[in-house]
């Protein structure tokens, strides 16, 4: 029995060693056909036609060559170049900066506020308004379901996987309504999730990119494939998400499992068209483009988990980007009759970082533009001193007294929008100080 290896580009799945093994099997003399991340170890007797090989595997949309095959494993890598990763990264990167410069605000945070005021027909809106977020936070999914879990040329993946996901809403709208104020999730319990969902779409990435080798982890593990789009569909209602947990908490306020699920189902009807949209477009992309979108999707999972990481650790004030903080860019607070005052105005996805003198009481004033607050500022989390408070339209006040010298971050109600709060103990530094 002799044996020879194979790299194939665009593959990340268990599915995608499903259909290179059958399509392979069907060559003559191959008896076997194994995988060792993106390289499949082909045993066969006779002779076999390299062509054939490529042929085939060219003819399913994945991606291969001549140099590609070796009699020896170490010959052939099997993750992403470093060069390929930086530059991908780089340009994620620049796009994300040039958004925010030319919207002036992060458009990833684009959360309209949700009450209980809300009509249905703007449900329905807020879904279409937060499909950008949807795109930014689950495009990479969206790839993944509609381009790699089916080799076909057809359009099906991404109708199948837009259904499962307004069906996977509905049906926990209709469960959160249902349990309606009887039932909470604690923020602890709350960072534990996203923290456990960051770890594994960060093993997933590393995974995809070649980077590590997870042969006993399937993360699109269905047997042939026709409904792998739909069960990703079905389990993305369940991903840790801005706009998600808002209308959760929308449909929890309802406590009618009927109001619930409208509510999220009408909510997941806008977001469809741009990601249906989305979906359709890049479904058509084959080959080379359809390899290079493979690469981007991976490299933005990895980057999308590292910021879902932070989220949860900013859940147990825990901030890794704490050390990048100028503390000379803060804002001091200014001591009036024996209580220190700092006030600000709320901008669209940033509060302010303050300076605090430790042992006095605190007056945060905090002035709220209507056009400005969002689903995702209106609820600020300051876990140090048990503070939940929603914001609305005016001036708002939160009190506490800190007592220690520390460094403090306070967040939105889905961690999104992130502060940071210095105690010291120096009061000389304050402006206007007394």
């Amino acid at each position: 029995m002799k044996q020879i290896y194979i790299k194939i580009d665009g593959m990340h799945c268990s599915h995608c060693e499903i259909t290179i093994r059958n399509t392979l099997l069907e060559i003559k003399n191959i008896e076997s056909v194994e995988f060792d991340g993106n390289i499949a170890c082909i045993k066969y007797k006779g002779k076999l036609d390299k062509n054939k090989l490529i042929n085939a595997i060219l003819a399913k949309d994945y991606i291969t060559k001549e140099e590609y095959i070796n009699e020896d494993i170490r010959n052939l890598k099997n993750n992403i170049e470093l060069k390929e990763f930086l530059i991908i990264t780089f340009f994620i990167l620049i796009i994300i900066w040039l958004i925010n410069k030319l919207f002036g605000f992060n458009v990833f945070n684009a959360i309209p506020a949700i009450d209980s005021n809300i009509t249905y027909g703007m449900l329905f809106i807020t879904g279409l308004l937060t499909s950008i977020h949807c795109i930014s936070m689950c495009g990479a999914i969206n790839l993944m379901a509609t381009i790699n879990v089916s080799s076909k040329r057809n359009l099906k993946n991404p109708i199948l996987y837009n259904t499962g996901r307004v069906l996977s809403y509905t049906i926990i709208g209709g469960i959160v309504g249902l349990i309606g104020s009887v039932f909470s999730i604690s923020n602890t319990i709350s960072g534990s999730i996203i923290l456990i969902a960051a770890l594994i779409m960060f093993l997933m990435s590393l995974n995809m990119l070649g980077v590590i080798k997870l042969k006993r982890i399937k993360f699109c593990n269905f047997k042939r494939g026709k409904h792998s789009a739909f069960v990703i569909g079905l389990l993305n209602g369940f991903m840790p998400c801005g706009p998600l947990q808002a209308m959760q908490v929308y449909a929890l306020s309802t406590g009618s499992f009927i109001n619930g699920a409208l509510s999220m189902f009408l909510f997941g009807m806008g977001t469809v068209p741009l990601m249906l949209g989305t979906g359709l477009i890049l479904n058509l992309v084959k080959g080379k483009g359809k390899i290079i979108i493979n690469k981007i999707a991976s490299v933005l999972i990895l980057l999308l988990s590292l910021v879902m990481l932070n989220r949860a650790l900013l859940t147990f004030n825990i901030d890794i980007f704490s050390s990048f903080n100028n503390y000379e860019s803060f804002t001091a607070s200014k001591i009036e009759n024996g209580i220190q005052v700092v006030e600000f105005d709320l901008s669209y996805d940033n509060y302010q970082d303050i300076i605090l003198q430790k042992g006095i009481p605190v007056k945060m004033i905090i002035h709220v533009d209507k056009k400005y607050l969002t689903g995702c500022n209106k609820e600020i989390i300051i876990n140090e001193f048990n503070i939940k408070q929603e914001l609305k339209e005016g001036d708002n006040i939160i009190e506490f007294t800190p007592k220690e010298k520390a460094t403090i971050t306070y967040t939105c109600s889905m961690n999104m929008i992130k502060n940071t709060i210095k105690v010291i103990d120096n009061k000389d530094y304050f402006k206007g100080s007394e």
